[in-house]
């Protein structure tokens, strides 16, 4: 979008330029300035004030976040994900994919685990590099997501996190990012969004517990860091295996 309203503001310039007509008096050019084409002058003004908008938005850093939660979850989010960074013509500056990263014993990635599908895939079906992606490798549930998520971007000065999920998976993250401005932990600027993926009636009864779980454990430990060291993953996983969904 840079690119794009960088071009759309020099055509601008270009017909506001060709649309006028300065006379030169004496030593002093420009003095009196006459408009040729008004319609070249309007259009040029148009393209001009639509490119500064478009490019103050460009300057707002956002990142397309894929949770990990299982292989048919992960292939549902990878898509929406992907069609909102094409849609953005490759200035979304970093898709990040937080969840655990599983190893053997010598501390090797195993191919198996979600993290190094997703990686394979956004390398060889969409072209992405590297240096476009974040891999976090640590979090284990939705609340670690988001703040391993805060702890990779801070330094990258991104200010906006799009997040491919379901609607009650979002909810939490809502949740999660209200209660980081509450605590400082961001600014009130700095905002979450959905890129929604449909939703089984099974994961929208597993969302809305998983809600109040982590609402729970929000309230009495009283802040985000505490909450996250108060795991609730044997009962999370026997629902889930319950209601066969993902994570």
């Amino acid at each position: 979008m840079k690119k794009i309203s960088i071009l759309l503001f020099l055509i601008g310039v270009l017909l506001i330029l060709i649309s006028i007509n300065p006379s030169i008096t004496g030593a002093v050019i420009g003095k009196d300035i006459d408009i040729s084409n008004y319609i070249s002058f309007t259009l040029g003004l148009s393209l001009m004030f639509v490119s500064s908008l478009m490019y103050l938005r460009a300057k707002s850093l956002e990142a397309i976040v894929i949770p990990t939660g299982g292989d048919a979850l992960n292939e549902k989010r990878m898509r929406v994900a992907m069609k909102k960074y094409e849609s953005e013509m490759g200035d979304t500056p970093y898709v990040l994919v937080p969840g655990l990263i599983d190893k053997d014993k010598r501390g090797r990635v195993l191919r198996e685990t979600q993290q190094y599908k997703i990686y394979k895939e956004l390398r060889n079906q969409y072209g992405l590099k590297p240096s476009d992606m974040i891999i976090e490798g640590k979090s284990t549930d939705t609340l670690d997501n988001y703040l391993y998520s805060l702890s990779k971007i801070k330094k990258k000065g991104i200010n906006q996190l799009q997040i491919a999920t379901s609607p009650t998976q979002f909810w939490r993250f809502k949740m999660f990012n209200r209660e980081a401005k509450r605590e400082g932990l961001v600014p009130e600027s700095f905002e979450v969004k959905p890129l929604y993926t449909r939703e089984s009636p099974y994961e929208f009864v597993y969302g809305v517990l998983a809600y109040v779980k982590d609402y729970i454990r929000l309230k009495s430990e009283g802040s985000l860091e505490e909450a996250s060291k108060h795991k609730t993953g044997v009962i999370g996983k026997a629902v889930k295996k319950l209601l066969k969904v993902g994570g």
